[in-house]
Protein backbone atom coordinates (compact mmCIF):
# COMPACT_ATOMS: atom_id res chain seq x y z
CA UNK A 1 0.00 0.00 0.00
CA UNK A 2 1.44 3.36 -0.97
CA UNK A 3 1.48 6.40 1.26
CA UNK A 4 -1.01 8.99 -0.09
CA UNK A 5 0.76 11.78 1.83
CA UNK A 6 4.30 10.88 0.69
CA UNK A 7 4.51 13.92 -1.60
CA UNK A 8 3.81 16.23 1.33
CA UNK A 9 6.28 14.78 3.83
CA UNK A 10 9.69 16.34 4.33
CA UNK A 11 12.62 14.32 3.16
CA UNK A 12 16.09 14.28 4.72
CA UNK A 13 17.34 16.10 1.61
CA UNK A 14 15.07 19.05 2.55
CA UNK A 15 17.33 19.85 5.51
CA UNK A 16 20.85 21.25 5.43
CA UNK A 17 23.67 18.67 5.54
CA UNK A 18 24.44 19.61 9.17
CA UNK A 19 21.08 18.22 10.29
CA UNK A 20 22.06 14.63 9.53
CA UNK A 21 24.34 12.94 12.07
CA UNK A 22 27.71 11.92 10.57
CA UNK A 23 28.42 8.26 9.95
CA UNK A 24 29.98 6.68 13.00
CA UNK A 25 28.80 9.46 15.28
CA UNK A 26 32.35 10.47 16.24
CA UNK A 27 32.03 14.19 15.57
CA UNK A 28 29.90 16.88 17.12
CA UNK A 29 26.57 17.78 15.58
CA UNK A 30 24.41 20.59 16.98
CA UNK A 31 21.06 19.08 16.00
CA UNK A 32 19.25 16.50 13.91
CA UNK A 33 15.89 16.74 12.18
CA UNK A 34 13.27 14.09 11.43
CA UNK A 35 9.94 13.98 9.66
CA UNK A 36 7.83 13.22 12.75
CA UNK A 37 8.96 14.41 16.15
CA UNK A 38 6.85 14.52 19.31
CA UNK A 39 9.58 15.53 21.77
CA UNK A 40 12.71 17.65 21.55
CA UNK A 41 15.69 16.05 23.26
CA UNK A 42 17.82 18.77 24.89
CA UNK A 43 21.29 17.29 25.42
CA UNK A 44 23.55 19.32 27.71
CA UNK A 45 27.20 18.64 28.44
CA UNK A 46 27.56 16.71 31.72
CA UNK A 47 23.98 17.44 32.78
CA UNK A 48 20.67 15.59 32.50
CA UNK A 49 18.89 15.51 29.15
CA UNK A 50 15.39 16.98 28.97
CA UNK A 51 12.78 15.81 26.45
CA UNK A 52 9.74 18.12 26.56
CA UNK A 53 6.93 17.55 24.09
CA UNK A 54 6.45 19.96 21.20
CA UNK A 55 2.82 20.30 22.36
CA UNK A 56 4.07 22.23 25.42
CA UNK A 57 6.20 24.67 23.41
CA UNK A 58 4.59 28.10 23.71
CA UNK A 59 7.11 30.37 21.99
CA UNK A 60 10.48 30.48 20.24
CA UNK A 61 12.33 33.75 20.72
CA UNK A 62 15.34 34.24 18.45
CA UNK A 63 17.64 36.94 17.14
CA UNK A 64 16.44 37.06 13.56
CA UNK A 65 19.11 36.30 10.98
CA UNK A 66 22.03 36.59 13.40
CA UNK A 67 21.81 32.95 14.56
CA UNK A 68 23.59 33.45 17.86
CA UNK A 69 20.86 32.64 20.40
CA UNK A 70 17.29 31.56 20.95
CA UNK A 71 14.95 30.82 23.84
CA UNK A 72 12.38 28.04 23.97
CA UNK A 73 9.44 28.84 26.23
CA UNK A 74 7.53 25.81 27.50
CA UNK A 75 4.68 25.76 30.00
CA UNK A 76 7.00 25.01 32.95
CA UNK A 77 10.43 25.16 31.34
CA UNK A 78 12.65 27.78 29.75
CA UNK A 79 15.63 26.89 27.57
CA UNK A 80 18.24 29.49 26.53
CA UNK A 81 20.63 28.43 23.78
CA UNK A 82 23.70 30.37 22.63
CA UNK A 83 26.15 29.62 19.87
CA UNK A 84 27.05 30.28 16.25
CA UNK A 85 25.30 29.69 12.92
CA UNK A 86 22.10 28.58 14.66
CA UNK A 87 19.74 29.55 11.82
CA UNK A 88 19.21 25.92 10.60
CA UNK A 89 18.53 24.83 14.20
CA UNK A 90 15.95 27.61 14.62
CA UNK A 91 14.24 26.74 11.31
CA UNK A 92 13.97 23.08 12.32
CA UNK A 93 12.49 24.11 15.69
CA UNK A 94 9.99 26.43 13.98
CA UNK A 95 8.97 23.58 11.68
CA UNK A 96 8.69 21.17 14.65
CA UNK A 97 11.15 18.74 13.05
CA UNK A 98 14.20 19.09 15.33
CA UNK A 99 14.75 15.72 17.02
CA UNK A 100 17.49 16.95 19.35
CA UNK A 101 19.72 19.90 20.10
CA UNK A 102 23.12 19.24 21.63
CA UNK A 103 25.58 21.38 23.55
CA UNK A 104 29.19 21.14 22.41
CA UNK A 105 31.49 19.45 24.95
CA UNK A 106 35.19 19.95 24.23
CA UNK A 107 36.01 16.97 26.47
CA UNK A 108 33.93 14.65 24.27
CA UNK A 109 34.51 15.89 20.71
CA UNK A 110 37.33 17.57 18.80
CA UNK A 111 36.78 21.21 17.88
CA UNK A 112 34.52 21.39 14.79
CA UNK A 113 36.42 22.42 11.66
CA UNK A 114 33.47 23.66 9.58
CA UNK A 115 33.14 27.38 10.40
CA UNK A 116 29.65 27.48 8.81
CA UNK A 117 28.16 24.54 10.75
CA UNK A 118 25.84 25.23 13.71
CA UNK A 119 27.62 25.19 17.07
CA UNK A 120 25.72 25.26 20.36
CA UNK A 121 28.10 26.68 22.95
CA UNK A 122 25.72 26.70 25.92
CA UNK A 123 22.28 25.49 26.93
CA UNK A 124 20.64 26.84 30.08
CA UNK A 125 17.49 25.13 31.37
CA UNK A 126 15.25 26.81 33.94
CA UNK A 127 12.48 24.69 35.42
CA UNK A 128 9.60 26.67 36.87
CA UNK A 129 8.24 25.41 40.16
CA UNK A 130 4.61 24.47 39.49
CA UNK A 131 3.66 25.86 42.91
CA UNK A 132 5.04 29.32 42.04
CA UNK A 133 3.23 31.42 39.46
CA UNK A 134 5.40 32.80 36.67
CA UNK A 135 6.64 36.33 37.30
CA UNK A 136 5.09 38.88 34.97
CA UNK A 137 7.74 41.05 33.40
CA UNK A 138 5.39 43.28 31.42
CA UNK A 139 5.78 44.43 27.87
Amino acid sequence: MSDPLANFRRRTADFPPSSTPPDGGDGYIAFAAKDRVERLKIKRANKPTHAPGYGYLLDIIYDGNHGTNFVLVYTVLGVKVSGKNLQPVIMALLAGTADFIQEYDRNQWPKPTDAQAPLIESIEVVVQDAAQPAAHTGT
